[in-house]
């Protein structure tokens, strides 16, 4: 069976140009979005079985190897670009030691076991990458989550067009949503509605459903419950879904009822330096800089004692991409590259958040979450 073609969604000369620029032999990648992207291949498994570790071997030159456990290699004909596909034993339930000494025979035949390789200690298994350095005792086995960052960071076309589908896609399903919800629903069966719209719309599953309302606005990535929203209540929807294998997630938030001269003034100001910060993005700007700004612009329009918190994040096959919009990074601002921007404020028990998703180019950013309008809170009645 030959599967999707996935090769439009990588760009495999910026994986040469980037082992070469750090002067890596070779790369063996095991993070799920990075084998992904490296290998063309998508399957719900790789999500939800990681212990079937999937590898590519990407040297800096030649083609790269995709090591896979034995079942999928039999059984999934042309799942990848990449031809060269190798089948390890696969133990379910056990420490596998055959997967690593596949990656070794691969990295003998590429002639680079004494050189210079990359791997993922932030994701890689202590015990998997135990094996990598007793297979490899003469090489040079370094850290390259940071070089698939830079790699993946800045979309091809047929990402961004994509990601452009996924946003408005997503923004139509909350949209309807709170369409649809009155006083009285429940958390739950109005993110559900979401849900529901948003497989009908494209996505696969859905893959955030943040969702609360009134004081439990505060609480953190916290699951729409069977409690009614009311009156006076202000609803925090952090949403997204998983198109193809590439997420989205954007927030738009709803009033039950006509909105307090309070909470229109709080929301109004978040909304208005989400947009004035969009506006000033723009191409060879540092994330910790953003970050600087979006509390420059939109920290003096909140009612006094209230602080923003300024953040963001690239997005594609995660929901959280490196980089982020922090002042704890420093990396810069690239013509395509898709990134999430983000400004929150808590006001005594209720939290108000915005977010959108955007495409920088050559001489600024391109909105693409632009179906609905965020300069008022949607209002249910």
């Amino acid at each position: 069976m030959t599967l999707k073609d996935r090769s439009a969604f990588t760009n495999k000369q910026r994986i040469y140009d980037s082992l070469a620029k750090h002067n890596l032999d070779a790369v063996v990648v095991a993070q799920m979005e990075n084998v992904v992207y490296c290998s063309g291949f998508y399957n719900f498994d790789l999500r939800i079985l990681p212990d079937r570790i999937c590898m590519v071997v990407w040297p800096r030159e030649g083609d790269p190897v995709f090591v896979v456990p034995d079942r999928r290699a039999a059984s999934d004909g042309q799942m990848s670009f990449i031809e060269d596909i190798r089948g390890y034993k696969l133990l379910d339930g056990v420490f596998n030691p055959h997967p690593m000494a596949m990656v070794h025979d691969v990295l003998t035949e590429m002639g680079v076991t004494g050189g210079r390789i990359g791997y993922e200690p932030l994701y890689l298994a202590s015990y998997h990458a135990d094996q990598l350095r007793s297979h490899l005792p003469n090489a040079d086995l370094v850290g390259c989550d940071y070089v698939m960052d830079e790699i993946r960071m800045v979309k091809t076309p047929a990402e961004i067009e994509l990601l452009r589908f996924s946003s408005v896609q997503t923004e139509k399903a909350i949209a309807n949503a709170y369409e649809l919800a009155r006083p009285g629903d429940t958390e739950k069966s109005i993110i559900d509605r979401m849900g529901y719209s948003i497989t009908k719309l494209g996505a696969d599953f859905v893959f955030a459903n943040v969702m609360a309302a009134g004081s439990r606005t505060p609480l953190g990535h916290h699951l729409g419950e069977e409690i009614p929203v009311n009156y006076g209540d202000i609803i925090r929807v952090d949403y997204g879904g998983s198109f193809d294998g590439y997420v989205s997630d954007l927030v738009r938030m709803a009033v039950v009822g006509p909105p307090s001269d309070r909470q229109r003034r709080v929301y109004g100001a978040l909304s208005e330096g989400q947009h004035e910060v969009i506006d000033w993005l723009g191409p060879g700007q540092a994330m910790d800089e953003i970050a600087a700004k979006m509390k420059e612009i939109t920290g003096p329009k909140l009612p006094a004692g209230l602080e923003v918190v300024g953040f963001g994040h690239s997005i594609g096959l995660g929901i959280h991409d490196r980089p982020f919009i922090t002042m704890e990074d420093d990396r810069l601002t690239e013509p395509n590259m898709v990134m999430q921007i983000e400004h929150i404020t808590t006001d005594g028990h209720e939290m108000y958040h915005t977010e959108d998703s955007v495409l920088f180019h050559e001489s600024g950013v391109t909105l693409l979450s632009d179906y609905t309008d965020t300069e008022a809170m949607y209002v249910i009645e």
